[in-house]
């Protein structure tokens, strides 16, 4: 099974790669703000994606432990050059191919950490 953590990335990935919006954590079709939970939800922003990821695996009751969450975070963290992921997200040369690509990364590190993890211990 795969551990919630490393979900969380995919599935935020999958959520930016679909369609990916600075200025806010998510849009409608119509390029409107609207929450990342929001069944109107057409595109997100880094942070917006984890976050509607979050409320449906709570919604789903597969709610993701601390250490899950700190640990997917830590390798996103990691790969962030800012203290912010909206800062971050919406730097006015962003792109969503760096976003999504970071995602990436960000899962390959969460990957690595949870295989030394299990073979620590």
């Amino acid at each position: 099974m795969t551990a919630a953590g490393l979900r969380l990335l995919r599935e935020a990935r999958v959520l930016v790669a679909e369609a990916w919006c600075s200025g806010a954590e998510a849009r409608d079709s119509a390029g409107s703000k609207v929450s990342p939970w929001d069944e109107r939800a057409a595109s997100w922003s880094l942070l917006g994606a984890i976050v509607a990821v979050l409320e449906r695996e709570a919604s789903l009751d597969r709610e993701l432990s601390v250490p899950e969450l700190a640990t997917a975070l830590h390798a996103l963290a990691k790969l962030v050059d800012s203290d912010s992921l909206v800062e971050w997200n919406d730097r006015p040369r962003q792109t969503q191919g760096t976003v999504v690509a970071v995602l990436d990364r960000a899962a390959a590190e969460y990957e690595e950490s949870d295989t030394l993890f299990l073979s620590l211990n």
